[in-house]
């Protein structure tokens, strides 16, 4: 477990380990997408223990500040593998600590760890986002191309059909 400073009190870099949903619920809604407990437990669950995935949390005094969520792919455009963020959040009032910098550099070790070509992560193109913007451009990521999405509907959020 690695110790830093925040320049309040000491946290500590963990991995998610069951039980943590509960306390991780309020970040994800801080990241803009709330989330049950229950549906986040699931999704925890189905990541955690798979040697392409990983999620860090950063833990003072029984409460979670921050998380970072992360996987390798295959990359076909390189001769090795891409590390993608999936999620990082750090606590609204203990943004401009350094956690999320800690956090971020935790993934980065994994991905060197991995022998990854790349660091790879989406951030929305919004007035919210700008501040982040910043952030990962003051640690040598370029926002060099742009991403495209579209929602698709799935099964779970399909109305279901009566059976005549």
């Amino acid at each position: 477990m690695d110790q830093k400073a925040s320049g309040r009190a000491d946290y500590a870099i963990r991995d998610e380990i069951e039980g943590d949903a509960g306390r991780l619920i309020e970040l994800f809604g801080q990241l803009g997408y709330p989330v049950s407990e229950e549906e986040l437990s699931l999704r925890l669950t189905a990541l955690r223990g798979r040697e392409d995935y990983a999620i860090r949390v950063a833990e003072r005094d029984g409460k979670l500040i921050g998380m970072i969520a992360f996987h390798s792919e295959k990359a076909l455009l390189q001769p090795t593998c891409e590390v993608r963020v999936m999620a990082l959040v750090v606590a609204e009032q203990e943004r401009g600590s350094g956690i999320g910098g800690r956090l971020l550099a935790e993934a980065e070790d994994w991905a060197r760890d991995r022998n990854a070509s790349y660091m790879r992560l989406n951030s929305g193109i919004r007035e919210e986002r700008s501040k982040a913007h910043i952030f990962y451009r003051s640690r040598d990521y370029d926002s060099g191309s742009i991403g495209f999405s579209k929602k698709l509907r799935t099964d779970f959020e399909r109305p279901s059909v009566k059976s005549k």
